[in-house]
C-alpha cells in the first residue's frame, strides 16, 4: 500500500499529560504512524509504556502535547464527536457495567452516531447490527444478557458494537487482557478476519 491509502496518520506526535503550571509529563514523542485500510497492526509494550495513552490520543479522548493525528485526511482534533464516532471506534480495557442489557442491545449502541435524538434504529441500523454480530460469530448470543456472558463472549459483542459503527479505523486497547489462551486466539482470529473481509484498519495493543 502507498502513503495515499493511509487512513490514520500522525506527524511528530507527542503524547502525555498536561499538569497546569508544572511542565507537561511527556510519555513519548516524535511519533510518526501510518495505518492503512485492510491492515491489522499491533502495538506491543509492557504495562506503563504508554500504549493506552497513545490509543486515547489517537481517538481524541485526550489532547496531544504536540504534533497531529489525522483520520482520512482530517485532523482528529477538528472533528465533532459524532463525525469522529462515524469514522473511528474504540474498545477499551475497562469492564462495562451494562445492567439488564442484551448482547444485541450492547452491539446496537454502535449505531448511536447515526440515530436521531430518539435513538430509534432504522431497518438499516438493525441490519448493520445483525451483520456485525454475525461477522464476529456472536449472533447466537444476541438474546442473552451481557452480564451472563463469559469474558470471551462479551469481548466479541464489544467488537461487534465497534464494528456496527462502520468505522474506517477500529482501536482496541488490550482486547485480550481478561481472556484465557483459547479465547485470546479466537479474538485475534476474529480481528484478522474482519480486516481481510471488511477492509477496515485495526490497531490493537497488547503486552
Amino acid at each position: 500500500m502507498n502513503e495515499a491509502e493511509a487512513v490514520l496518520t500522525t506527524q511528530d506526535l507527542a503524547i502525555g499529560y498536561a499538569r497546569g503550571r508544572q511542565p507537561a509529563l511527556v510519555v513519548s514523542e516524535e511519533i510518526d504512524v501510518a495505518l492503512h485500510a485492510g491492515e491489522l497492526a499491533c502495538l506491543i509494550g509492557p504495562n506503563g509504556a504508554g500504549k493506552s495513552t497513545l490509543m486515547r490520543t489517537f481517538a481524541g479522548m485526550q489532547p496531544a502535547l504536540g504534533g497531529d493525528v489525522w483520520l482520512a485526511g482530517e485532523a482528529v482534533a477538528d472533528l465533532s464527536p459524532r463525525d469522529l464516532a462515524r469514522r473511528m471506534s474504540v474498545v477499551l480495557t475497562e469492564r462495562l457495567q451494562t445492567g439488564p442489557l442484551s448482547a444485541y442491545g450492547l452491539a446496537a449502541l454502535g449505531r448511536h452516531p447515526y440515530t436521531d435524538w430518539t435513538g430509534r434504529l432504522t431497518e438499516r441500523d438493525e441490519a448493520v447490527v445483525r451483520w456485525a454480530l454475525e461477522a464476529v460469530g456472536a449472533a447466537p448470543l444476541a438474546a442473552r444478557l451481557v452480564d451472563e456472558l463469559s469474558d470471551g463472549e462479551r469481548q466479541k459483542v464489544l467488537i461487534a458494537r465497534a464494528l456496527a459503527q462502520e468505522p474506517l479505523v477500529m482501536l482496541l486497547d488490550e482486547p485480550t487482557a481478561f481472556l484465557d489462551l483459547p479465547n485470546r486466539v479466537e479474538v485475534m482470529r476474529v480481528l484478522r478476519q474482519l480486516t481481510r473481509e471488511t477492509g477496515r484498519a485495526v490497531l490493537l495493543s497488547t503486552h
